[in-house]
């Protein structure tokens, strides 16, 4: 009796052994075909991608406040990835979980995750795969280009092409409120904002359009209140901003040059600035000639009333804010005090202003605000 019962528990053993790998490699067997589909999947997905002649876009709008779990949604709302969870853990395994650079992206279907995220941060970039460039307040869109050319990020005829035949128009509603009749040397000059840009090596210059018109977009956004409660247009605004990043050195003295030039325009008075002839000259001038200043352009506020036709440069927030709060004051003129600090005499009569520069022409010989 005990040996049946020996033997019925080595065959109940035996029975349960074979059934486990059986089991055992059943499963085993489900996890490769399993990881076979997948990763056939993931192939067969980016054959499709390649040879799809239907390829959609969408653009991403990405803010300094943008995290990876909105990226993903946003994307994954969209179609242009299947999966969330496989799309952060991509971002967590190229350590690409932030460090996103704001802007507004052009994204295709087309994409696979990797070049989504690196399109959106550099941080899984080295050093040599970006470039860092400043454009200083102040600048033009000639100068601009010239900078973007001399540090080999794209060539001046390319940028200049994409300012000048790109429309950026639908994205950014303050370039719709341009008016259209202005003979302008640059539509968009004015609305670069001049500030230190990180790109990649490959950016185009479009893209780098948008992204200085993002940067605008945050700035002027600060003074919507300003902008509603004021009677001038924004592009009036950025005009008046424009002539006093060139007038002005002294950030103390901004305000007061903006309420010279709001006294002239409310009392018709030519505004009679250098900077926005020099700006209608194919080469900044020292001193300008009396031909120069006689030179039949939208930009000669010498032979013309009222603003220019529009921006002379790219002026900086501290010059947008000294437009949109002139200080208050009795002037119409000013001339330069002291050119090594850069200050400025202002005068409530012309009289007094004739003084001024009778006093600063012992040394100097050239053209003031009249």
């Amino acid at each position: 009796m005990a040996k049946k019962r020996g033997i019925s528990r080595i065959l109940i053993s035996t029975v349960l052994s074979f059934t486990i790998l059986i089991i055992g490699i059943v499963f085993c067997y489900k996890a490769i075909v399993s990881s076979y589909n997948y990763t056939f999947n993931i192939i067969e997905s980016e054959a499709i991608r390649e040879s799809s002649k239907d390829v959609s876009k969408m653009t991403l709008t990405i803010t300094e406040s943008t995290n990876l779990d909105e990226i993903a949604k946003m994307l994954y709302d969209q179609g242009f990835i299947s999966d969330m969870k496989y799309f952060k853990l991509e971002a967590k395994l190229y350590h690409a979980t932030s460090g996103y650079i704001p802007g507004k992206y052009d994204i295709s279907s087309n994409m696979s995750s990797t070049e989504i995220l690196k399109r959106l941060t550099t941080s899984i970039k080295n050093e040599e795969e970006t470039i860092k460039f400043t454009i200083p307040e102040g600048y033009t869109i000639n100068q601009i280009a010239q900078t973007l050319e001399d540090k080999n990020i794209v060539t001046k005829e390319a940028f200049l092409d994409a300012v000048t035949n790109k429309s950026y128009d639908a994205e950014y509603s303050f370039l719709r409120d341009i008016p259209t009749n202005g003979n302008y040397q640059y539509k968009l000059e004015g609305y670069l904002f001049p500030d230190t840009y990180i790109v990649r090596k490959s950016v185009t210059a479009e893209e780098i359009i948008i992204m200085m018109l993002n940067r605008f977009e945050d700035i002027i956004s600060k003074y919507a209140a300003y902008l509603n409660n004021s009677s001038y247009s924004l592009h009036e605004i950025i005009t008046i901003a424009s002539i006093i990043e060139q007038e002005a050195k002294l950030s103390e003295e901004r305000p007061i040059i903006s309420g010279v030039i709001y006294n002239r325009l409310r009392d018709h008075m030519r505004l009679q600035m250098c900077s926005s002839v020099q700006y209608s000259l194919n080469k900044r001038k020292a001193n300008l000639t009396t031909d120069d200043l006689a030179k039949d352009t939208p930009y000669n506020t010498y032979l013309y009333e009222g603003l220019p036709v529009g921006p002379i440069c790219m002026p900086g927030e501290d010059c947008i804010r000294a437009a949109f709060s002139p200080e208050e004051h009795d002037y119409y003129y000013f001339v330069v005090d002291d050119e090594e600090k850069g200050t400025h005499f202002f005068s409530s009569t012309l009289d007094e202003h004739a003084a001024a520069k009778s006093r600063y022409k012992q040394n100097n010989d050239i053209n003031f605000t009249e």
